[in-house]
């Protein structure tokens, strides 16, 4: 949490600045546009794990942009983007050494069955992009540039059809399936609180194409596609955790990790893509 609140205000500042200064001289040179947009619908974060279902989400921002000639202008602005994802597994199953409430060791086993992990996210991004637009009341445009993000909000939740977590004793040699009170048990319907899920800065390539038209002297609308690729890892697990983390303070309370959390999990990258509209002012 305090990495968010740190993150939301290095964005705040760097939006403020940015955007201030580029405010203080707009009325000052005609050959400077504004505009406010919003694009969507597919945004998710894209990774190797498990069934990954691409999610929903949504952008909204605004831009300044400076003309260096009536068809070629350089763009720098602020947006706030979501993105979320399921990701699904029919089964995952662990084991792993443990100690539990008396110092006993065992290996402690999970099963689950038909499990579904939500991942929500939220970015701050600040896009630098360069336009080419034809002459004319109706205009082709197309722009391309680069994207720092920075994270504001992260959760997840998970849910298990049923899972069941089991303790073996090899000293004994034999499973045990209870009490519930020691964290064994077969649990169905079964669904976690959401947890913060913590991501680093991103940085993404950024494409948009389509259509601008004036309306007016001054203002225009954009109707385009819009694409955002993700250029690196935004999650960076400090070492692989299991998904089914065991307490062994009684009565045992389990942690849930995220799928992201597993050794076979890498190169988690931000995308996003769709229709963008926007209005603007020059």
């Amino acid at each position: 949490m305090k990495k968010y609140i740190r993150n939301y205000i290095t964005s705040i500042s760097i939006v403020t600045v940015v955007l201030g200064s580029c405010l203080n001289s707009y009325g000052q040179d005609k050959k400077q546009e504004l505009s406010i947009a919003v694009g969507g619908p597919f945004s998710f974060l894209k990774s190797n794990t498990g069934d990954v279902v691409p999610g929903n989400g949504f952008n909204a921002g605004i831009r300044y942009s400076y003309y260096l000639n009536e068809g070629l202008s350089i763009g720098i602005g602020a947006e706030y983007q979501t993105y979320t994802s399921d990701v699904k597994y029919g089964f995952y199953g662990g084991q792993y050494n443990a100690v539990d409430a008396e110092n006993e060791a065992f290996q402690f086993r999970y099963k689950a069955t038909n499990l579904r992990e939500q991942q929500k996210l939220g970015y701050v991004n600040i896009p630098i992009t360069i336009q080419f637009e034809t002459p004319g009341a109706t205009k082709l445009y197309l722009a391309a540039g680069a994207k720092i993000g920075f994270a504001t909000t992260g959760s997840y939740e998970s849910t298990f059809q049923n899972l069941t977590t089991s303790g073996y004793y090899p000293q004994y040699n034999v499973e045990l399936f209870s009490p519930a009170f020691a964290g064994f048990e077969s649990q169905n319907n079964l669904k976690t609180s959401k947890q913060d899920l913590d991501t680093e800065v991103s940085y993404s390539a950024t494409f948009e194409t389509g259509l601008k038209q004036k309306i007016g002297d001054r203002s225009a609308i954009y109707i385009g596609l819009y694409l955002d690729y993700g250029l690196n890892n935004i999650y960076d697990k400090k070492g692989s955790k299991n998904l089914v983390q065991y307490q062994p303070e009684l009565p045992v309370q389990l942690q849930y990790n995220s799928v992201l959390d597993a050794s076979n999990s890498n190169d988690i990258r931000l995308v996003s893509y769709g229709l963008k509209l926007r209005y603007a002012i020059r």
